[in-house]
C-alpha cells in the first residue's frame, strides 16, 4: 500500500473516531489528543489504572491502537484492537481500529470480516463502506472496490477520501475519465485530502499529459513532503524519461532515505543506476558538461531498454527503406543532446523510423560511444526490422564482443528473423558470458516457447524470475507459456505480477485480457483488451483478444475477418490463432478451412495439444472417427481437458461402445473445466451421461446412486 493510500486509509478511519466526542482532560487527554509524545503514556496510564471506566478503557485501547499503526506496530496494534473488543464487541472505532492493522499484517480475511461486521452494526456508515473499498482495492478487487466506495459516496456527498478512493479504482481499470472527475471532486471538496494529487498525477500520467502529471505529484509532495514516497518515485521516473538526470536522481534518493528497507527502496536504487549511467553518457556526449544549464531540465533522452520485446509487434510498417538517408553529424554538443531530446520524443511516440534518423546524426558525431548504437538496436527491433538491427549489433560486438546486452538482444533479432536455431546459438553465447542473466533467460524462455517446449519455457522464465525478480517481462512470458498449457489461474497470477511491476506494459495486459476471456470473465477480459488497445491500436495480442471475444459471443464471421489479420505476423501466436480460427470455421461447419488451418499450426507445433484435440473433433464432424480417436487419445495423453473428453465419448457413443462413452462423460463431469470450451462441453456432458446411463445400465455390483452408473 502507498504512503498516499496509508493516509487516505487512517483519515477515513479518524472520520469515524473524532464521532466519538471529544474526551477529558487528563490521561484520557493526553490519550486521545493530538500530541504524538503523551499518546502512549497517556492510554497506557489509563490501562494500567483499574479503576478507570470501562468507556474510558475502551477509548484508550483504540488511541493506542491507532498510535502503534502509525508507529508500524501493526501486532501491538492488532492486540488492543482485540482487548477493545473485549469490552464492547460492537464498538465501531474499535472494529477499525483492528480491521486497519490486520489489513496491514495481510490478514485480508480477517479484516474483511471485521469491516463487514461493522457495516452489519450501521450499514449506514460511510466509513465503513470506505474503508471496505480500500482493503478491496488492496486485493486489486477493482469492481468491488468500486461499488464500496460508491455506496459511501450516496450515504455522504461530501466524503472526499471516497472519491479518491474510487478514483484509484478507476486508474487501476483504465477508465481515466471516471478517475479525474472523481479527483476532481474530491479536491474541490478538500485541496488536502491525501493521494488526491498522487492517483491524479497517475491519471494523468496514463492520458499521457506529463506537465500536468509532474504537476499533481509535486503537489502531493509539497503536502506530505517526508512521507510521500509514490510521489517522489513516479517524479523520478518521469524526470528520467524527460532525461533531466539530476532532478530525477534526488527524487530516487529520497525514496531511498524516508524508506531505506521498503519496498519502494531496490526499485529506486535500481532506477537511480539507470539514471546515473544515462547522466554521464550524456556528459560524455557533450564533452563532460554534464547538466549544468536550466536548459538540461527539458532534456528527453531516451533509456536504454531494460529487456528487449522477444517477438515485438509491427509498430511501423515493414516495408520501410532500409537504405540510410544520408545524414550530416552534428557539430558541437548541444546539438548532440538537442538530437538526443528529439529521439526520446519519438521513440515516446513510436516513431521508430524516425528515431533511427536522428541517431545516425549522433553516431557520426561520436562513433565509438555505444548507448546511442544500442537505443538504434532497440528502435530497429521494436520496427521489426530484425537483419537491420542483428547488423547494427554485429557492429557493436567486434569492439566488444563480451557485451552482455548485445548479445542477448542478438538473440531477440534471430528471433524476430525465425532464424532460432540461431536464436538458440545467440542466447547459450550470452549465458555463458553472463551465467546470472535474467534476459538471457528470458530470449531462451522465448525460443522454447516458439519450438512448443513449453515445460522448458516455462523453467527458463522461472530462472530469470530467481535472478531479477522486477523483471517484467518473464512474469508476461511464463504467463504466455502457462496460458497455451491452459493453466489460465497460474497465468493471471503472472500477468497480474507483471503489471504490479510494470503498470505500462501494456503486451502483460492484453495477455491477461486474453486468459480472462478464455476463462469466461468475459467483461473484465474486454477491459484489458480496450485498454491495451488505446494505447497501441497494433497490439496484436489484444487483436487476438478481440477476435477470441467475438468466436465466445457466436459471431463467427467476424472472428474470422479478425484473426485473419493476425495470422502469419507473429510465429509465438500464430498456432494459437489458427487454431481459435479453425474453431470459428468449424462452428459454421466449415472442416475443410478448420483442418487447414490445424495442419498448419501442427506442422509448426506437431504436439500442440490445443490443435490435436481440435483436429480430432473435426475429424469427428468428418465422420473420420479412427483420425479423430487418434488426436484425440494423443491430446488427452497430454493434457486432460474436459472438452476432449466430452468429444472422445460422443465418437464411442456413435460406436455404440457404451461403456468407454459412460467413462469418458463422467470424466468430462468429474474434470475442472480450464477454459470457456471446457465450461460449455462440461455441461453437455452432464446431459449426455443422464441419457446414456439408461442405456447402459449397471451390472451386478456396480450399482451407484439412483441406480445409475453415474
Amino acid at each position: 500500500m502507498s504512503s498516499s493510500d496509508l493516509r487516505m486509509s487512517a483519515l477515513v478511519l479518524l472520520v469515524v473516531f473524532l464521532a466519538q466526542g471529544v474526551a477529558r482532560a487528563g490521561d484520557l487527554e493526553d490519550c486521545t489528543g493530538t500530541a504524538a509524545d503523551k499518546v502512549e503514556a497517556g492510554c497506557t496510564a489509563i490501562l494500567s489504572d483499574q479503576s478507570r471506566s470501562a468507556e474510558d478503557r475502551l477509548k484508550a485501547y483504540v488511541a493506542r491502537s491507532r498510535f502503534y499503526m502509525a508507529h508500524a506496530k501493526y501486532d501491538a496494534a492488532a492486540a488492543d484492537g482485540d482487548a477493545a473488543l473485549q469490552l464492547d464487541s460492537k464498538s465501531l472505532p474499535a472494529l477499525f481500529a483492528r480491521a486497519f492493522a490486520r489489513q496491514r499484517l495481510g490478514k485480508f480475511d480477517d479484516a474483511l470480516a471485521d469491516y463487514n461486521h461493522a457495516i452489519e452494526l450501521d450499514p449506514k456508515s460511510a466509513p465503513a463502506m470506505a474503508a471496505r473499498g480500500g482493503l478491496k482495492n488492496e486485493q486489486k478487487a477493482w469492481a468491488d472496490a468500486i461499488a464500496d466506495f460508491s455506496q459511501a459516496i450516496t450515504m455522504r456527498q461530501d466524503f472526499a477520501q471516497a472519491y479518491v478512493g474510487r478514483a484509484r479504482a478507476y486508474v487501476e481499470t483504465g477508465q481515466l475519465d471516471s478517475a479525474l472527475s472523481d479527483l476532481n471532486a474530491a479536491v474541490a471538496i478538500n485541496p488536502n485530502v491525501p493521494g488526491a494529487f498522487f492517483w491524479r498525477g497517475q491519471a494523468y500520467r496514463r492520458k499521457g499529459d506529463a506537465d500536468r502529471a509532474l504537476d499533481d505529484f509535486s503537489r502531493a509532495i509539497a503536502e506530505a513532503p517526508q512521507t510521500e514516497i509514490g510521489s517522489y518515485f513516479a517524479r523520478g521516473q518521469m524526470f528520467s524519461a524527460k532525461g533531466d538526470y539530476v532532478s530525477a536522481i534526488a527524487d530516487f534518493d529520497r525514496v531511498i532515505a524516508i524508506s531505506p528497507n521498503g519496498a519502494a527502496a531496490p526499485l529506486a536504487r535500481q532506477q537511480k543506476q539507470t539514471a546515473v549511467a544515462m547522466q554521464a553518457e550524456l556528459a560524455k556526449l557533450h564533452g563532460g558538461q554534464g547538466q549544468q544549464t536550466p536548459a538540461s531540465q527539458q532534456a528527453a533522452t531516451w533509456p536504454p531498454a531494460a529487456q528487449p520485446i522477444p517477438v515485438p509487434p509491427r509498430s511501423v510498417s515493414p516495408n520501410v527503406p532500409a537504405t540510410r538517408p544520408v545524414v550530416t553529424a552534428p557539430s558541437d554538443a548541444s546539438a548532440v543532446m538537442q538530437t538526443m531530446r528529439e529521439v526520446s520524443q519519438l521513440m515516446a511516440q513510436r516513431k521508430y523510423a524516425d528515431a533511427i534518423t536522428r541517431l545516425d546524426t549522433v553516431i557520426a558525431a561520436d562513433p565509438a560511444s555505444p548507448e546511442p548504437r544500442r537505443i538504434r538496436v532497440a528502435a530497429l527491433i521494436l520496427s521489426a526490422r530484425f537483419s537491420e538491427a542483428r547488423a547494427g549489433i554485429d557492429q557493436v560486438l567486434k569492439t566488444n564482443p563480451d557485451d552482455k546486452l548485445m548479445l542477448a538482444d542478438r538473440a531477440v533479432a534471430s528471433i524476430g528473423m525465425r532464424d532460432l536455431s540461431q536464436a538458440m546459438t545467440d542466447v547459450n553465447r550470452a549465458l555463458a558470458v553472463d551465467p546470472n542473466s535474467a534476459l538471457g533467460y528470458v530470449s531462451r524462455g522465448t525460443i522454447n516457447q516458439l519450438t512448443g517446449k513449453l515445460t522448458e519455457a516455462i523453467d527458463d522464465y522461472g530462472r530469470a524470475i530467481a535472478i531479477d525478480p522486477k523483471m517484467s517481462g518473464a512474469y508476461s512470458g511464463r504467463g504466455q507459456a502457462y496460458m497455451i498449457v491452459s493453466q489460465l489461474d497460474k497465468a493471471l497470477v503472472d500477468f497480474d505480477q507483471a503489471l504490479a511491476i510494470n503498470p505500462l506494459d501494456d503486451g502483460a495486459r492484453a495477455s491477461r485480457g486474453l486468459a480472462l476471456l478464455l476463462k469466461g470473465s468475459n467483461s473484465e477480459g474486454l477491459v484489458d483488451i480496450k485498454n491495451a488497445l488505446e494505447r497501441n491500436p497494433n497490439n496484436q495480442t489484444a487483436e487476438l483478444g478481440q477476435g477470441l471475444a467475438m468466436l465466445v459471443s457466436g459471431q463467427y464471421d467476424r472472428a474470422i475477418v479478425a484473426l485473419n489479420q493476425i495470422i502469419g505476423k507473429n510465429p509465438a501466436q500464430d498456432a494459437f490463432a489458427r487454431t481459435l480460427r479453425a474453431r470459428a470455421y468449424l462452428a459454421k461447419k466449415d472442416t475443410a478451412d478448420a483442418m487447414t488451418d490445424l495442419n498448419s499450426a501442427l506442422g509448426t507445433r506437431p504436439n500442440d495439444a490445443e490443435a490435436l484435440g481440435l483436429r480430432g473433433i473435426t475429424y469427428s464432424a468428418m465422420k473420420e472417427y479412427d483420425k479423430a480417436l487418434d488426436d484425440l487419445s494423443k491430446s488427452i495423453a497430454q493434457r486432460e481437458t474436459v472438452e476432449r473428453y466430452f468429444a472422445r465419448a460422443a465418437i464411442y457413443e456413435k460406436q455404440n461402445n457404451f461403456d468407454k462413452a459412460t467413462n469418458d462423460y463422467r470424466s468430462a463431469t468429474q474434470l475442472a473445466p480450464k477454459n470457456v470450451f471446457d465450461v460449455l462441453a462440461q455441461a453437455q456432458a452432464k446431459q449426455k451421461i443422464q441419457q446414456l446411463s439408461k442405456k447402459n445400465p449397471c451390472g451386478p455390483g456396480q450399482s451407484g446412486k439412483d441406480d445409475t452408473c453415474l
